[in-house]
């Protein structure tokens, strides 16, 4: 690899580091906040509380959200009661949610629990700087899909989780086809990093099952057709709103279910 540092993930973590430090320039989707976000803020409150259901939890539990970026995922799981702490393998990004969590407020999100400032550090995934059983819920939100061997990944979540607290992935979703076609053309404008691939959710469901129990699976942004966001102006076009119908059309009516989402929750319970 001439010298490029693998983490034990096999992840060019060098790579990783750079390519996220440079969305704090400008490179990426900026969202209410203002900062780098992969999704807006009621998606993040969605996808906790879609991973949570079915599940006893403790209300204002403690929660390590990985991969937490800018901090906006964080940020909603403090509105909702939660204790979190929040790490990203970049600098640049956990500056921004620092400067970010000096106000948590989500003017929407009112649910009257006590609201306690996220805290935050860089740090490395496959090497938790925490003692075991420190955590009630890890939460990580595209982040299994930038290793290619997540599994030293899902033994460190399981090994900083109290016994019965839960973890809660989303991951872009490999069998859908216009989320494939999406990368594809991202992928083409060096837009993901040399990690990146998409998962399946039947594999990753089955890599659980050897860490964790009680597993289950959700399909998220069902009515979505990404890879139109992809052609500028088009795909807000005529042209591309008609492409919308169809693709939607054909997904809803003769897709499997477990491709119908351009990504996919999982959670389970240590």
């Amino acid at each position: 690899m001439n010298g490029t540092l693998i983490n034990p993930g096999g992840q060019q973590h060098k790579e990783e580091e750079r390519f996220w430090d440079d969305q704090t320039k400008n490179k990426y989707q900026k969202y209410e906040k203002k900062v780098y976000s992969a999704f807006r803020e009621k998606e993040y409150m969605e996808m906790v509380i879609k991973g949570l259901s079915g599940f006893d939890y403790k209300k204002n539990g403690k929660v390590l959200d990985l991969g937490c970026g800018a901090g906006v995922s964080s940020i909603v799981l403090s509105n909702l009661g939660f204790d979190v702490t929040g790490i990203d393998i970049s600098s640049n990004l956990i500056n921004d949610a620092i400067k970010l969590s000096e106000d948590t407020t989500i003017p929407w999100l009112d649910t009257g629990c006590i609201k306690k400032k996220p805290g935050f550090m860089v740090g490395d995934i496959t090497r938790l700087d925490f003692q075991d059983d420190s955590f009630d819920i890890c939460f990580l939100c595209g982040v299994l899909h930038h290793f290619p061997d997540y599994e030293v990944v899902l033994k460190e979540i399981r090994r900083v989780l109290n016994k019965g607290g839960i973890m809660i992935a989303v991951e872009s979703n490999f069998y859908n086809l216009p989320y494939r076609l999406s990368f594809h053309l991202v992928n083409k404008k060096k837009g993901v990093t040399p990690n990146e691939y998409p998962l399946s959710p039947l594999k990753v469901k089955n890599d659980l099952g050897i860490h964790f129990r009680d597993i289950k699976l959700y399909q998220f942004r069902e009515n979505d057709v990404p890879f139109l966001r992809q052609m500028g102006w088009f795909g807000k076009s005529m042209g591309g709103n008609l492409i919308r119908t169809i693709v939607l059309f054909l997904k809803n009516n003769f897709a499997n279910e477990i491709s119908r989402g351009t990504f996919f929750i999982v959670s389970c319970r240590k």
